[in-house]
């Protein structure tokens, strides 16, 4: 027998002290001091402290703990904290101090040897000092914030260059992105405006990206967006453009007046120009993956008249929602959404064209042909990845008329789990491979048993594993299964696998594989719903227009991402090096000069 691994030979997460946990929360891409002392609490150690209120140091504990901790973290002495914060006015208001009256050096260097170094009490701050900032520092290095001393690390590997540059690069990249916003996408989004209007469009569109950032809803966003216009263009608080310039109302207004295809219209015609203009700089992969998805919006109000509102799965914590279908382009580094529509209005739906009298709210079928028809000529998809809701006779029909490539879980009846139980080897990890498996159901201009083909794959599967779709929370527009059916995933596809052969069984695991680069789309939604305005409007338009412009925001980040990678010479990976909360902070910091 061998012998057992040790401790530390085993691949494990450290365990992380509160600080260390709130630095591996905060610190990304970029991070710097101000940012992480603000957000860092260390208020669970002031019971540690051993001086008592009236003590002659009357210098509160959470700023001289955070600064011993920013002093250890830089590699630098207690003893010259006080002329370093004096240097650095942001950084000594973000620890807690007035960088007026910033304490004599001598008060830090007792602070050490006293304060925070008592032997009475069960806690040593002073190892949880310098064992927190050898964290933050390690953190910040990995992800390419200049925090740090970058303690034990050659000079080639810490050189600040690459971060200065990555910062360069972030206000660069963020700068011609969204002067492209305003050249390229901005002209395709016409918001209708009464005549003699004394605000410009591009005025609505602004706050429009003002309620984004921020979250709110209009009329907090026209507060804000108006204190930042007049400071812009130097507008007396009394002038007219201040007060009747676009209001929330306004811009509500506005969007009231589009119509759903109009908006739906709009919106994809500016992320097809927007990606036309990107794509020179970005170096896509041709040809692409194309990730096929609907995703749900909450809504808790009132449903009287509401045509848009469907209800959810069972599994939901929600019981009514909006439905949007997007198409995202899937590749290394890039998730960009090409394509977006609304679903669940029976009345946008071409019921007559299939057979039978149902009146159905969603049909898979025609959501692939609409989203193809929208996808830009420009991407030809390698292969179609969409989720278990998807895979029907009708979806298989419209891939095929679309001479696409598609990839997709495959229902569990209880013919195909007969299939699985009887085909694929558990025990030892086997794949098995059906060609030419029947799926009969309704089609479009067709009857009501159509009869097509696939290929069906099986693949042994790990309950616990949220790989290949499966797993504990189910997709958006899926049903939670059972875990004694999760044991194998069955596949429908048109691509070529085979099991005959062990080397024809890997290369079809291989192909399968591939769709768990679609879990990206899945974290698109979650960030997309990041960037969308909130609204208490009952009608669907705003709504439908709040989450299309939300997701030209979230495109836009994702280019300055890609941007700036490829800029600073990296490995271009799929996970952003800026992340989406950073990507807004300095959209908010910025606006007057950037929109």
């Amino acid at each position: 027998m061998s012998d057992l691994p040790s401790v530390d030979d085993l691949d494990l997460d450290p365990a992380y002290n509160t600080l260390e946990q709130q630095a591996d929360d905060i610190i990304e891409y970029g991070t710097e001091w101000p940012e992480l002392a603000t957000q860092l609490d260390v208020s669970k150690y002031r019971s540690q402290d051993p001086y008592p209120a009236w003590h002659a140091e009357t210098n509160d504990f959470d700023p001289v703990f955070l600064a011993a901790l920013w002093a250890k973290t830089e590699d630098k002495s207690i003893t010259g904290i006080a002329d370093r914060l004096e240097d650095n006015p942001e950084i000594a208001t973000a620890l807690g101090f007035n960088p007026d009256d910033i304490p004599h050096g001598d008060t830090f260097a007792r602070a050490w040897r006293n304060r925070l170094n008592d032997e009475d009490s069960d806690v040593d701050l002073q190892t949880i000092i310098e064992t927190t900032a050898k964290t933050i520092d390690k953190l910040a290095t990995e992800r390419g914030s200049p925090i740090g001393g970058h303690t034990g690390l050659q000079a080639d590997e810490t050189d600040g260059s690459s971060t200065r540059a990555g910062q360069r690069l972030l206000r660069e990249k963020t700068r011609e992105v969204l002067d492209q916003m305003a050249d390229v996408v901005f002209p395709e989004l016409d918001l209708p405006r009464p005549e003699h209007a004394i605000y410009d469009e591009e005025d609505l569109l602004e706050l429009m990206t003002v309620m984004g950032m921020e979250g709110d809803a209009a009329n907090d966003g026209a507060t804000i967006n108006s204190d930042r216009l007049a400071a812009q263009k130097d507008i007396d608080i009394d002038d007219p453009f201040y007060v009747d310039g676009p209001t929330g109302e306004t811009l509500l207004e506005a969007i009231h007046d589009l119509t759903i295809k109009r908006i739906t219209d709009m919106v994809n015609r500016s992320a097809e120009r927007a990606l036309k203009r990107i794509k020179p700089y970005a170096e896509f992969p041709e040809p692409v993956f194309l990730a096929i998805d609907i995703t749900y919006v909450a809504y808790y109000g009132g449903r009287d008249g509401l045509e848009w509102v469907t209800g959810t799965p069972d599994h939901k914590d929600y019981s009514w929602c909006h439905k949007f279908a997007t198409a995202t382009l899937v590749g290394d580094g890039v998730h960009l959404t090409v394509g977006m529509l609304p679903v669940g209005n029976e009345d946008h739906v071409d019921n007559d064209a299939y057979p039978g009298d149902d009146e159905y709210t969603v049909i898979h079928g025609d959501v692939v042909r609409d989203l193809l028809e929208i996808v830009p000529d420009s991407v030809t998809p390698r292969c179609v990845y969409a989720d278990r809701g998807f895979a029907s006779t009708d979806a298989i029909a419209a891939f095929e008329e679309n001479n696409l490539k598609y990839l997709m879980p495959a229902p569990r009846n209880d013919r195909t789990k007969r299939w699985l139980r009887r085909n694929v080897d558990m025990e030892r990890g086997i794949l098995a491979v059906k060609q030419d498996w029947g799926v009969r159901g309704k089609v479009k201009h067709g009857s009501s048993n159509h009869r097509k083909t696939t290929n069906l794959v099986g693949l042994p599967g790990d309950p616990d594993d949220e790989q290949y779709g499966y797993g504990e929370v189910p997709d958006d527009d899926e049903e939670e299964v059972d875990e004694e059916d999760q044991s194998a995933v069955p596949f429908y596809t048109n691509l070529h696998v085979s099991d005959e052969t062990a080397l024809d069984r890997r290369q079809a695991k291989e192909k399968v594989e591939e769709y768990n680069q679609r879990g990206g789309i899945e974290t698109s939604y979650k960030k997309i719903k990041e960037f969308a305005a909130w609204t208490t409007s009952r009608k669907f338009e705003p709504r439908l227009f709040h989450f299309g412009f939300a997701v030209l925001l979230y495109n836009a980040w994702l280019m300055v991402d890609f941007l700036v990678q490829v800029g600073l010479d990296v490995e271009v990976r799929s996970k952003p090096r800026i992340t989406a909360q950073r990507f807004i902070k300095f959209i908010d910091r910025n606006l007057v000069g950037l929109i």
